[in-house]
């Protein structure tokens, strides 16, 4: 069995073997290294000099920045420094302004009672979406009942005048024809035969007795002329023959003119009455239009996704459509089949109609919409007007209240009706929304020194929530093209803010400007660029620190 070396033998060939190793990697970094020092022999790496004039010397860091910066198209590589050409573009004055999210005031209600009553039933809560004309509750109010019946007793006084005139009408027109007859002459007979199935009325009978009286009084006139002429009678009994004559045409002429003045006046009379009753129907109607109530007790129709015929009084406007038998309450036998269902009651209700006071009536969303506060409510809960039963909004869309203050003024006179404006909110930082100007501000609030700017957001996902705070960009359109650049070529130090400009291929220059709030990926220049200049959009950082360093050197 053969023995092993000893261990000092074997620890020199393991110094030998590392020692080769690290000989190697030196070697190879030096290879690898050489090239990149042979191109920056004559010059340190990144080593920056300042761009003065000959024999001029530099007094301090300031001079030194303002004099530029040199800096070779290979370092520019080396650092991965690039520019871009200043552009114009007509992009719109940009406006901030804090602001907040409100409900669209003509989509936003708060719905209270018209008439004093008591809570019957509660069709609604907070959150729910409505439809317009979706019942919310009904009231059995005294008001309302009062007003209805009245209506129904006015109703009645108006068929009553209605029937009165029409029968007045045909009486005057009969007896005005009757009239026109008689003084033709025409015989009793056919009088008789040609108004027996005419109204005339008690004119009929004083008429044609006043005239029958009459032609016998002619008869006999006649007949006694005769006697009177072959001296058969006295000339007294003749003259008493012709008197009685003479007053009978004399009654009957009055008559015909007492009857046919008598027939025109109460014709007029009826008319008149039919009028007046009209009058206190629509007056009836008018109040319960007052109250929100539809006069002939069946519900408002819907149109457009609202109450169709609300007037801005908020009542219901006069049913365009006749009246013809309109009628509220059902017959006692149900044959009448024009008769409405009272106000108030469910449709699927297994209730009597009947049942259901009069007084009860109806509150109904005014358009499409969600309920978004409802007041403690049930029912048996004695309300009156003055309580906000139920406060609802359409949300489809909002507005935007921001405040202008008076230093942006000049800003906000070119901001018309219609402008565009975007706005973000803290809740939701990854989207920006859009809206359309409604109203730039006419009053100052004297605390706060600011206007008042409305504008009209969509809001289809409902994510806009009345009360969000959100910054406002208002965007009015500018006179003549704006100097834009990207917004990484923006630097800062303190409050002050510039750029680079490249003026040379190997010169680069710091220059201040005044740029508006950045909007995405590019910044408008108000001051200290113009057209055709060349900014450092990448690498600017390395030539701020060495601006920094040629400051600090005071070269």
């Amino acid at each position: 069995m053969k023995s092993s070396p000893p261990q000092f033998v074997r620890r020199p060939a393991v110094i030998l073997i590392l020692g080769l190793l690290v000989l190697g990697i030196g070697a190879v970094v030096l290879v690898f290294r050489q090239p990149v020092g042979a191109r920056m022999a004559d010059r340190p790496p990144l080593q920056p000099q300042v761009d003065s004039k000959p024999g001029e010397p530099v007094v301090d860091g300031e001079v030194a920045r303002a004099s530029g910066i040199l800096f070779s198209e290979e370092e520019q590589k080396i650092v991965g420094l690039r520019t871009a050409k200043v552009t114009l573009d007509t992009v719109p004055h940009v406006l901030s302004a804090p602001g907040q999210v409100a409900p669209n005031e003509s989509q936003y209600a708060y719905i209270t009672p018209r008439a004093a009553g008591v809570v019957r039933t509660v069709n609604a809560h907070v959150g729910q979406l409505v439809r317009a004309g979706d019942l919310l509750a009904t009231i059995d109010s005294p008001v309302v009942g009062e007003a209805r019946l009245e209506l129904y007793t006015k109703l009645q006084e108006l068929e009553i005048a209605k029937a009165q005139a029409e029968w007045e009408e045909m009486v005057y027109h009969n007896t005005h024809e009757l009239i026109g007859l008689l003084r033709k002459g025409e015989s009793p007979e056919e009088i008789q035969s040609r108004f027996a199935d005419r109204a005339v009325g008690d004119d009929r009978e004083r008429l044609m007795t006043a005239y029958a009286q009459y032609r016998l009084a002619i008869a006999t006139v006649e007949r006694n002329r005769e006697l009177n002429a072959q001296k058969l009678i006295t000339p007294k009994q003749f003259q008493e023959v012709t008197a009685g004559y003479e007053a009978a045409q004399a009654t009957y002429q009055s008559l015909m003119d007492q009857t046919g003045f008598e027939a025109k006046l109460a014709d007029t009379r009826a008319r008149q009455a039919k009028r007046q009753a009209e009058t206190a129907v629509r007056t009836a109607e008018e109040r319960l239009r007052i109250l929100g109530v539809k006069p002939d007790g069946t519900e408002p129709e819907m149109a457009g996704g609202k109450v169709a015929g609300v007037k801005s009084d908020e009542t219901l406007a006069a049913p365009e459509t006749s009246r013809a038998r309109e009628t509220i309450l059902a017959d006692a036998t149900g044959e009448n089949s024009t008769a409405v269902k009272p106000v108030g009651v469910p449709p699927d209700s297994a209730m009597n109609m009947r049942e259901a006071p009069v007084s009860t009536y109806s509150i109904r969303a005014p358009f499409d919409g969600t309920i978004l506060d409802r007041e403690m409510i049930v029912p048996g809960v004695a309300v009156d007007t003055t309580h906000r039963l139920f406060t609802m909004a359409n949300l489809s869309s909002v507005w935007i209240e921001a405040s202008v203050h008076e230093g942006d003024f000049d800003m906000l006179a070119s901001s018309q009706e219609g402008s565009e404006v975007r706005f973000r909110s803290p809740a939701y930082l990854d989207r920006e929304f859009e809206g359309t100007v409604i109203y730039s501000g006419d009053l100052v609030d004297e605390k706060s020194r600011s206007v008042k700017l409305l504008a009209k957001a969509a809001n289809p996902d409902r994510l806009l929530k009345p009360g969000m705070f959100v910054e406002v960009d208002i965007l009015s359109p500018r006179k003549k093209a704006a100097v834009q650049i990207p917004t990484s070529a923006l630097l800062d130090e303190g409050n002050r803010t510039f750029v680079f400009v490249k003026t040379a291929p190997d010169r680069f220059v710091r220059r201040e400007v005044d740029a508006e709030a950045p909007r995405g990926d590019l910044v408008t220049i108000r001051r200290g660029l113009e057209t055709g200049d060349e900014v450092v959009i990448e690498g600017e950082y390395k030539l701020k620190a060495l601006s920094v360093q040629l400051a600090s050197a005071g070269h």
